[in-house]
């Protein structure tokens, strides 16, 4: 977690956010290149074409993340080499290992460049799978949402601050409401984009007005200082704090929504069933693992201070009420999914029981003395149900172009016109369900084992074996509706007309996601290892995340840059205290709240931050 930067615009910060800026760009040149000269074609060969035209600037931009993630590295490993073409203000920079982006608004560091990554390659195998059939007419304007709606989810992972943490949600959730309506052939493509319109319009004002809450509470918006200024407050949980559990309440309904769970999951049906494959697709995976790291950052971190007040997990604070959440979705989930004979209805219903899974791992990041481990199996757990996911929603795609329907009984016989890609919606669907040695099995093996560790930092012994239990439970009862894709496949004749042989845009996404849920189930310890690394500055953590410092150069040193400190006064401070325990009045007396000084953020017990407050500052360029 950044601490919060200077308030002046440092022209360096948009190398961290040059893939976001060629994808916004880029989805602009699929549009005009679709309206201008595109229109020209048949509609295959138009739609093959601007197909092209994404992919290519997908993998642009899959190149650029990976040169922003590298050449800190190789800075860091070769300093004298780097040195030769970098000037020392520069090189120390790139050794900010946690980098703080515009003001500390966004982060630069491990976890926001490995999740570029996976968005990006998620995005080029949904691309390729859209250009598998034609589904729509506006190519150039689907294409382009995707796109958009990519550079929402890669800012609300690196987002540190709540206004920006709003309008990357929005962006991403307005693009995605878009594509859902864009099969204008199918009338229930239309019906699913508006409910999903409604619902996430209602769930957007109330997060909002969660956020001006805690913005009335503390007088800050960025995360770091939200959770200085609770800690410094004292209050533990939401005992006599009316305001706060207001606050949790309303931004758990907009999370909520995000993540489809129970009772903000009413969309999710609909929008699935409704939506062409390839947006369904996006919205079950990468929608869902952006809002879950950004549900960490607010909760296990901004407002870690309200979790709970002591050792009874149902005393006042969100611990409680999300544990309560996590218990109802996952039930309700796995309940519903069972009288399903849709394909896509059957996974958004399976969407939802694996959010109150991930919901179980959220509160395990509250309550873990050891969170950046804790956030690793949650990330290690997004990671490989995304991929099982986008596999069935290819299978889904294939059901679509071949069948123009989607219901599990047109799979019958698909295990001997086509074995090998049965063999992988099998080990797919065997994932979902948690089946050794698959990668699922280790997802929710290391979430609900982080769960069960009650070795908490601040207090005492909280018991969520009831919780861990009701979600194995929920695990079998999962594999009733998974099972019924299997038996479509192996053991019952084909009825009607026969599914043509998967091309390559459909049989890519099946395989590689199969082998990734296959590799994360033989080497799991390489991918939890990576997830952990990601974890540990994306969180405040009692794991130090050291600020490198770039070697001496011959000659002068560069001039430092003064920063000045984020604080408040005394009486500020005394102010704050009394809101945040359910007193009455804004920071500072009756006017309105101080407005927080750029600088870094103090640190709290359990932060990074232990060093004096002006560490990082001194290494900024």
């Amino acid at each position: 977690m950044p601490t919060v930067g200077p308030s002046t615009l440092d022209f360096r910060d948009f190398f961290f956010v040059a893939p976001e800026m060629l994808l916004a760009v880029w989805g602009l040149v699929v549009l005009l290149l679709d309206l201008w000269l595109a229109r020209r074609l048949d509609p295959a060969a138009r739609r093959l074409w601007v197909g092209r035209v994404a992919l290519a600037g997908t993998g642009l931009a899959f190149a650029v993340a990976l040169a922003v993630g590298l050449v800190p590295l190789m800075a860091r490993a070769y300093p004298e080499d780097a040195g030769s073409w970098l000037s020392k203000s520069t090189l120390d920079y790139l050794f900010d290992t946690d980098p703080s982006l515009f003001s500390g608004t966004l982060a630069g560091d491990l976890q926001v460049g490995a999740f570029d990554l996976l968005y990006i390659v998620l995005l080029g195998l949904i691309v390729g799978l859209s250009r598998a059939w034609s589904f729509t007419e506006e190519w150039g304007e689907f294409l382009a949402l995707l796109f958009w709606a990519t550079v929402g989810m890669m800012l609300l992972s690196a987002a540190e601050e709540l206004i920006t943490l709003f309008v990357a949600l929005e962006t991403m959730t307005i693009c995605l409401y878009l594509a859902t309506a864009l099969e204008k052939t199918r009338r229930r493509s239309a019906e699913a984009g508006l409910k999903y319109f409604i619902y996430g319009s209602v769930s957007s004002a109330l997060f909002l007005f969660g956020l001006s809450y805690v913005y009335g509470l503390t007088g800050t918006t960025h995360l770091s200082a939200i959770r200085r200024l609770l800690v410094e407050a004292q209050q533990s949980g939401l005992t006599a704090n009316a305001a706060g559990a207001t606050a949790v309440l309303l931004i758990l309904a907009g999370f909520g929504f995000k993540i489809a769970a129970v009772p903000f999951h009413q969309w999710a049906p609909d929008a699935y069933e409704g939506a062409p494959a390839p947006a369904a697709a996006w919205i079950a995976t990468g929608s869902k693992i952006a809002s879950l790291i950004a549900f960490m950052k607010v909760f296990a971190n901004a407002l870690e201070p309200w979790a709970s007040p002591d050792s009874n997990v149902l005393r006042p604070g969100w611990i409680g009420i999300v544990a309560v959440v996590a218990a109802v979705t996952m039930t309700y989930g796995n309940l519903a999914a069972l009288r399903q004979r849709n394909f896509k209805r059957m996974l958004a219903y399976s969407s939802i029981a694996h959010g109150g899974y991930l919901l179980v791992g959220v509160i395990a990041v509250g309550l873990a003395a050891d969170v950046s481990r804790a956030a690793g199996a949650v990330l290690f757990y997004l990671v490989v149900y995304a991929f099982a996911n986008l596999g069935a929603f290819a299978a889904a795609a294939w059901l679509a172009r071949d069948k123009e329907s989607d219901q599990i009984d047109d799979l019958n016989g698909l295990g001997r016109k086509q074995p090998l890609l049965a063999i992988c919606i099998t080990l797919l669907m065997l994932s979902l369900i948690g089946i050794p040695p698959l990668g699922g099995f280790f997802g929710k093996l290391y979430v609900f084992m982080e769960a069960l560790d009650e070795r908490t930092a601040s207090r005492g012994s909280i018991s969520l074996v009831w919780l861990v239990g009701l979600a194995l439970l929920n695990s079998v009862v999962s594999a009733f509706y998974y099972v019924r894709v299997l038996r479509a496949m192996f053991l019952r004749e084909p009825a009607g007309k026969p599914m043509a042989a998967a091309d390559r845009l459909i049989a890519l996404p099946i395989l590689l996601s199969t082998a990734v849920v296959v590799g994360a189930g033989l080497t799991p310890d390489l991918l939890m290892g990576v997830m952990q690394a990601a974890a540990a500055p994306m969180l405040t953590t009692p794991i130090v995340v050291h600020k490198l410092t770039a070697p001496t150069p011959v000659g002068p040193p560069a001039p430092k840059k003064p920063t000045p400190a984020f604080q408040y006064s005394a009486d500020q401070m005394k102010k704050m205290g009394q809101m945040a325990t359910g007193g009455a009045g804004p920071p500072g007396g009756g006017g309105p709240a101080p407005k927080a000084k750029a600088g870094t953020k103090s640190a709290t017990p359990k932060s990074k931050a232990q060093a004096p407050a002006s560490k990082k500052a001194e290494n900024r360029p």
